[in-house]
C-alpha cells in the first residue's frame, strides 16, 4: 500500500511538472503541498507523503503552503515572529537554510549577469492562521567571500522590514503580491541597490554592521514598496528609499525588540533617534510654507519626510497608511496636496 501511494505522488509530481511547462491542468506544487500535509495532517509518519513533500522543495519552491507546513517541513528552516504593530498579532515568517540550489531562472541576476549556487526561501502567512506565501529569495554564490554568513542574516532583516511595511500599509501593492528577489553579490563597495523586483546587496566581503544591513534594506524595500518620491536633484533621483528607511526604522524602534534580530535595540533606538525624529520636530516648526523653491532638492525631502512622521505622530499610523495609499503622482507637490486632502486636514 506503502508504494502504491510513493508512486502515486511521484506521478503527480510528474503531471506538477507537466503542467508549469504547458499550462495543462494537472494539479501543480502547492496543490500537491496542501495534500502532502493533510496526510500527514492524519498520519505523521506517512512515508510516502513525507517523500512526495520533500520532492516538492527542489529548486523552483511552492508558492503557497498551508498553515500548519512548518510542522512537516522537509527542508532545515528557522521561524520567527514580528511584534512591529501594537493592538495585532505578531505576524509570522520563516526562511530555509539548507543547501538549496537556484531553479534555472535565478542563477543569473538579470542586471549584473553574476552567477549564484545557493538560495534561501522565505515565506510569511497572509494573516494570522492563514496560509504561507513566498515572501522572496535571498540568493548567494557559496564561492563568494562573506556570502554564506550574510545570507540568513540578510534575509531575517529583509522579514523583518516587510514586517514593518505590512503593519503600516498592509498587504497592498506589487511589493508584497509576489516574491521578491535579494540577489548578494560580491562586487561592490558595500553598498545596496534595487531594480524592479530584485533588491541587491554588494560586496559580501565588505564588512557591515547589522544596523547598517536593516538600513540598507529598508532604504532599497523603500523604493520596491513605496510610491514613487520624485524626480529630484539630490541627494539621488527617488526619495521614496529615505522615506522607507525613517517610517520602517521608527517602527521597529518602537516594536517590542526581536530576540533573534543581530540589531541592539539601543543601537536602533539612538539612530532613530538622532537622525529620525529630528525630520518631525523641523518639520512642525517649519510648516508647509517652507517647501516653497526646495521642491526638487535634499532640503524639500527632508520636510517631506518630516511631513509624513509629523503626520504619524499628530494623527496616527494610519493617516500613514491612507496617505501612502492615497497619493497619486510622484513629485514633492503631489505628496504635499495628497496629505492635504487626508480627512481631517
Amino acid at each position: 500500500m506503502k508504494k502504491i501511494r510513493f508512486l502515486l505522488f511521484v506521478a503527480l509530481l510528474a503531471g506538477a511538472s507537466a503542467a508549469g511547462a504547458d499550462g495543462g491542468g494537472a494539479p501543480g506544487k502547492e496543490d500537491l503541498a496542501g495534500a502532502c500535509v493533510a496526510v500527514l495532517r492524519a498520519r505523521p509518519d506517512d512515508a510516502a507523503a513525507r517523500e512526495g513533500l520533500r520532492r516538492l522543495f527542489t529548486e523552483d519552491y511552492p508558492a503557497r503552503l498551508p498553515a500548519d507546513a512548518p510542522a512537516y517541513l522537509p527542508v532545515p528552516h528557522v521561524e520567527c515572529r514580528d511584534a512591529v504593530a501594537a493592538g495585532m498579532p505578531a505576524q509570522r515568517a520563516f526562511y530555509t537554510t539548507g543547501l538549496a540550489f537556484p531553479d534555472a531562472g535565478h542563477r543569473r541576476d538579470p542586471a549584473r549577469k553574476a552567477t549564484f549556487t545557493r538560495v534561501l526561501h522565505a515565506y510569511a502567512q497572509n494573516r494570522e492562521g492563514g496560509e504561507w506565501r513566498l515572501a522572496f529569495r535571498a540568493l548567494y554564490n557559496h564561492n563568494d567571500a562573506g556570502a554564506e554568513a550574510l545570507a540568513p542574516v540578510a534575509a531575517r532583516a529583509l522579514l523583518r522590514v516587510r514586517a514593518a511595511h505590512r503593519a503600516l500599509v498592509g498587504e497592498t501593492g506589487p511589493a508584497l503580491s509576489r516574491p521578491a528577489d535579494l540577489w548578494i553579490c560580491a562586487d561592490g563597495d558595500g553598498g545596496a541597490e534595487q531594480s524592479g523586483a530584485n533588491l541587491y546587496l554588494l560586496g559580501t566581503a565588505r564588512p557591515r554592521e547589522p544596523l547598517e544591513l536593516l538600513r540598507q534594506i529598508a532604504h532599497e524595500f523603500g523604493h520596491l514598496a513605496l510610491p514613487a518620491l520624485g524626480p529630484l536633484q539630490a541627494p539621488e533621483k527617488w526619495g521614496n528609499g529615505f522615506l522607507g528607511e525613517v517610517l520602517y526604522l521608527r517602527r521597529l524602534a518602537r516594536a517590542p525588540a526581536a530576540p533573534d534580530s543581530p540589531v541592539p535595540p539601543e543601537a536602533l533606538a539612538a539612530y532613530v533617534r538622532h537622525e529620525v525624529e529630528p525630520l518631525a520636530r523641523a518639520f512642525a516648526a517649519a510648516g508647509s510654507g517652507a517647501f516653497a523653491g526646495q521642491e526638487e532638492g535634499a532640503g524639500g525631502l527632508r520636510l517631506l519626510l518630516g511631513m509624513v512622521l509629523y503626520l504619524e505622530d499628530t494623527k496616527g499610523a494610519d493617516a500613514v497608511a491612507q496617505l501612502i495609499r492615497s497619493v497619486r503622482g510622484s513629485t514633492l507637490r503631489d505628496w504635499i496636496e495628497a496629505a492635504r486632502l487626508l480627512p481631517g486636514e
